[in-house]
Order: structure tokens, then sequence, then C-alpha cells
């Protein structure tokens, strides 16, 4: 694998996005940021953090359970792990958009935005998150990372909910992937060991407490009903107009 499949697989990600974008209309809100979730949202700095922290911890507990079971040799973990070790030192770049950034970008506004909200406005918060989750990871075409992806795909799902914005999963996505891919260049520690599994139990564990932190206080919703012309909720009546300000909690 070289620099042109690397151009390849942040071609993928530019589909992605361009049909997410493209296909927004058909979503609930007036502009292209409502439809998508790509304004502000609803919680503040803390609660982002904790998320942050917590994904983090997901992701490495999930690899070391992969590491531990012995399901990390032939699974296209390993492949990407290999192409970064492999592309780093001449391409770190490329490598770095390829593997992180693109991906962040590409996959958040299709499942997470486009595909999680589509859901959303049709069945429960619950069902959205499930489902939109399930679709990412049968979309990664193999066993071992899509269901990783699965988890991962959830957390990012329910956290973008009750957010009501993609800012802190695309923060979130493009942290851990960037970490990721300086683990496997070698720039940061590598967590190919998977660590004792002690260690694997605290990190689910911390990433429990993240995202509860995160999602406390209410529960998982979906996206707020489209506004008229006036930013007035439709189906509201005029006693029920006085929107809710941003949960800064």
């Amino acid at each position: 694998m070289g620099p042109e499949s690397l151009w390849h697989d942040v071609e993928g990600q530019l589909v992605y996005g361009g049909f997410a974008l493209a296909a927004a209309w058909i979503l609930p809100g007036r502009t292209l940021a409502e439809r998508l979730g790509l304004g502000r949202g609803r919680l503040g700095v803390g609660r982002i953090a904790a998320a942050l922290v917590g994904f983090l911890a997901l992701s490495n507990a999930l690899h070391g359970a992969v590491v531990r079971l012995d399901w990390l040799e032939g699974s296209s973990l390993a492949a990407i792990d290999d192409v970064v070790r492999d592309e780093s030192p001449a391409h770190p770049a490329l490598v770095w958009l390829s593997v992180a950034l693109a991906p962040a970008f590409g996959e958040e506004l299709l499942f997470r935005g486009f595909l999680l909200r589509l859901l959303a406005s049709r069945w429960s918060g619950a069902v959205a998150v499930i489902g939109s989750a399930a679709v990412f990871g049968i979309a990664h075409l193999d066993p071992v990372q899509g269901t990783a992806a699965f988890l991962l795909g959830a957390y990012l799902a329910a956290l973008a909910q009750r957010a009501g914005s993609l800012r802190p999963t695309l923060l979130c996505h493009a942290v851990n992937n960037s970490l990721a891919v300086a683990g496997s260049a070698g720039v940061l520690l590598d967590l190919g060991s998977g660590g004792a599994l002690w260690q694997v139990a605290l990190a689910f564990a911390i990433a429990a407490a993240g995202l509860a932190f995160a999602l406390r206080g209410r529960g998982l919703q979906a996206p707020a009903a489209p506004a008229d012309a006036n930013g007035i909720p439709r189906g509201h009546s005029d006693d029920e107009r006085a929107p809710l300000g941003p949960d800064r909690r």
C-alpha cells in the first residue's frame, strides 16, 4: 500500500461527506447546520472533555481486548497499523490526513450527522443510536474492526444525541485517530501489548464514567423539531414558544 491507496481512502471519505451534505435536505431543519447538527450544541467544555477522555479510554480498552483475545492478527486493524508504520516516515502528513482527519469528518457527517438524525426523526433516540452504530460497524467490512466500530459508534451517537451537535464527536474521532496514528508511527507509546486485564477493565470503567457524565440530566433525544421562519418550533402552541437555553452544567 502506497500513497495512491492513502489518497484513495481520502477520496472515499470525501464521498461519505459529500453524500451526507447532498442528502441533508431531507432532514428536519432550516439550514444545513441545523439538519446535520453542525452548530454549537448543548454541552459545555467540562462535559465535552469528559466525553473525550471516555472515548479515548474506550478505544484503548477495545484495542487491549482485541490484543488479549488474539484477534488482532489478520484483521483490518493490524493492516492499518502496518500501513501507518510503513508510510509515516515518507508521507507523515498524508497518513494523518488519510487515517485520522478525513475519517473524522467523512464518517461523522455520514453516520452521526445524516444517518443518526434521519433515524432519530422516525424512531426513539436509543433505536437511532443503535441503528446508526450497527450500520457504522457493518461499513467497516471486517468482523473485528466492525465490532469495535459498533461500540465506538454507539458511544459517539449517544454523545451526538445528547449534545445536539457533531462538534464533540468530531473532536473525539479526530483526537483518537491522531493518537492512534502517532502510536503506530512510533511518535507516542504504542499500545500493541494490550496491557494487563485490570488495565483493560479500568479503561472500560473510565469510558462508562465519561459518557455517563456527558449524558447526565437528560435521556437520548431526537433532534429538535424544525422551526418556522420566526424560529418557533413547529407544532408548539404560543405558551410553549420560549426555547430552552443551552445546557452548560
